[in-house]
C-alpha cells in the first residue's frame, strides 16, 4: 500500500517502524540526560536515554557513560559503587564485583583466578559524553551530526540565571516538546492575559531561516504585561522574539522588552518515543535582586503546567508525517512548526507512520 493511499489511524500510536526510525535518529545528536550538579563524586547515577539504560560516574574525575547493564549477568549497574582497581577508580556491579573502567572496559572480575586475563568481551558499551551549559550531554553514536547547541546569556554575568526541572517526566516525544515550545500561536488559548489574548488571536509575522544546524524565527508582537514581557505596569506591551531551535531537541526564546532581555531555553531529554524531560533555564537582564529568583521561577512554572496538560494529550506522540495528513497546519501561522518538521523529515528523524 502506497503512502498516498495508506489508511492510518491517528490514535493507533505509531508503528515499531515510527518508533525505530525516532530512536535511531535521535541517537545521532548530542542529548542532554542530567543537571551537571546531579552527579555528585564517587557516586553513579542511572539515566535513560532513547530506551536505553545509561550509568554516568566521574571516573577519576574524568566523566563516563557506560550502558546501565553488566555484562555478567545483567544486573543495572547504578545501583552499584565506585570501587578502585590497580590504583584507579571504576564502576563496580552490586550483583558480583565485577568493575568497569574508562571506555566501559572490564578490569575486574572477583570470581577470575589471579593472573587469568580477563577477555575484551567482558567490556560493556560506552558513548561519548560530555558537559556544557550545566547539563551533561550523551551521544549514542560515534559522531554527533551537529556541534552543541549555544546559549550565550548562560554565562555572561549580565544575566541572572533561573533554572526548572520537572520531577515527573512530560508524556510526549521530545520533537513535540520543542513542537509546543516554538508554537506562538497558542500564546492567546493557553497563556491569556500572559503572553496572549484572545480577542487578538491573530499570528505574527513570521521570518523563518536556516542558519547551519539551527532553524531561526523572529517576528514582533504585542502581549500583555507580565514578567516575562518586562513590564507589570502596563496593558500592553511591544515584544521582539529572536528565537532558535538548535536542531533537533534544544530551542531558545528570546525576548527583546522594555525592561531588557528575558530568554527561554529547553533542552529536552528523550527518554523513550513518548516520553520526555526537561531541562528549563530562563535569564534576564533586568530585575536582577536575587531574592527576585523565586518568583520568575514561580511564573516559570505556571506558565509550564499551563502547556503541560495540552501538550499530553496530543496524539499520536510522535510527528505524523505531512503525507498522511492527519495534522493540518496552515500558513501563515504555523510556518515555523512546518519548517521544523520539514528538518526533521530531512534528519530521518520523522517520516514513518
Amino acid at each position: 500500500m502506497t503512502p498516498e493511499t495508506e489508511t492510518v489511524d491517528p490514535l493507533d500510536g505509531p508503528s515499531p517502524k515510527a518508533i525505530k526510525a525516532f530512536l535511531d535518529g535521535m541517537s545521532r545528536f548530542w542529548q542532554p540526560v542530567a543537571r551537571s550538579d546531579s552527579l555528585k563524586a564517587d557516586e553513579i547515577l542511572g539515566v535513560r536515554l532513547l530506551n536505553r539504560p545509561i550509568a554516568l560516574a566521574r571516573l577519576d574525575g574524568k566523566l563516563t557513560a557506560v550502558l546501565d547493564v553488566c555484562r555478567h549477568y545483567q544486573a543495572q549497574l547504578s545501583l552499584g559503587e565506585i570501587a578502585v582497581v590497580d590504583g584507579k577508580q571504576a564502576i563496580q556491579c552490586p550483583y558480583h564485583g565485577w568493575a568497569y573502567g574508562e571506555g566501559g572496559a572490564c578490569v575486574r572480575i572477583p570470581q577470575f583466578p589471579e593472573g587469568r586475563k580477563i577477555p575484551a568481551t567482558a567490556a560493556v558499551p560506552s558513548f561519548r559524553v560530555t558537559e556544557a551549559l550545566g547539563l551533561i550531554w550523551v551521544c549514542l553514536a560515534e559522531e554527533p551530526t551537529f556541534g552543541m547547541a549555544d546559549f550565550p546569556e548562560f554565562d555572561d554575568p549580565k544575566f541572572r540565571i533561573v533554572t526548572l526541572d520537572e520531577d515527573i517526566p512530560t508524556r510526549t516525544a521530545s520533537t513535540r516538546m520543542i513542537m509546543g515550545t516554538l508554537d506562538d500561536t497558542h500564546f492567546p488559548w493557553v497563556h491569556e492575559g500572559i503572553l496572549g489574548e484572545r480577542d487578538k488571536p491573530e499570528p505574527p509575522d513570521h521570518v523563518v531561516a536556516r542558519n547551519g544546524s539551527v532553524l531561526t524565527v523572529n517576528y514582533d508582537i504585542i502581549q500583555p504585561a507580565s514578567l516575562s514581557s518586562g513590564a507589570t505596569d502596563s496593558d500592553d506591551v511591544s515584544v521582539e522574539y529572536r528565537n532558535e531551535v538548535h536542531m533537533p531537541n534544544v530551542i531558545r526564546l528570546g525576548k527583546n522588552t522594555p525592561s531588557g532581555r528575558y530568554v527561554v531555553w529547553l533542552a529536552t531529554c528523550p527518554i523513550d518515543h513518548k516520553t520526555c524531560r526537561n531541562f528549563w533555564t530562563f535569564a534576564r537582564d533586568y530585575d536582577l535582586e536575587p531574592d527576585r529568583d523565586a518568583v520568575y521561577q514561580e511564573f516559570s512554572t505556571h506558565v509550564r503546567m499551563q502547556d503541560k496538560p495540552i501538550i499530553e494529550s496530543q496524539r499520536p506522540w510522535l510527528l505524523p508525517p505531512f503525507w498522511t495528513q492527519i495534522e493540518m497546519p496552515l500558513r501563515p501561522g504555523d510556518a515555523p512548526l512546518i519548517a521544523y518538521q520539514k528538518w526533521l523529515e530531512e534528519l530521518e528523524i520523522g517520516g514513518e507512520v
